[in-house]
């Protein structure tokens, strides 16, 4: 609600100081699109990172919170000890995704000391071309609307 309220000022005083509708339109989209490629590269980033990871199994031992986490993680039990993913964890359907009675085929990232459980991967796999697909219609719109 804030968030919604301080956009209506932010746009009330750019009308105010004489820009466009098309001017703030344009921002808007553009801010849009900064925010697509930056989560782009986000996704990018983890791809490399899960690219270079080694398999492992696990088992699941409990959501928390890690010492700098603002989010809840799972964790799970490694050869490595208790490693969390690196994803926050889903709360929607917590018992149907994480079940501590059987092992778990995933990846480790041994530098980063993270996992990748299979949520993780599918976020990653399904947020690449998907980003890549909104700052592709972002960058076309934006394009037109400059035209």
């Amino acid at each position: 609600m804030e968030f919604i309220l301080g956009l209506s000022i932010i746009i009330i005083l750019l009308l105010i100081l004489g820009f466009g509708l098309d001017v703030i339109i344009m921002g808007i989209i553009g801010l849009i699109g900064l925010a697509a490629a930056a989560t782009e590269l986000m996704f990018l980033f983890f791809s490399v990172r899960l690219l270079l990871s080694k398999r492992a199994e696990a088992v699941f031992s409990r959501i928390g919170r890690t010492e700098k986490g603002r989010y809840d993680v799972a964790f799970y039990n490694t050869d490595l000890g208790e490693l969390p993913n690196v994803f926050p964890a889903e709360m929607v359907m917590k018992k149907q995704l994480y079940k501590s009675d059987k092992k778990l085929k995933l990846r480790i990232d041994v530098k980063k000391k993270f996992v990748y459980d299979r949520n993780a991967r599918l976020t990653i796999l399904l947020g690449v071309p998907l980003c890549t697909l909104l700052c592709g219609f972002i960058a076309f719109f934006m394009i037109i609307l400059i035209r």
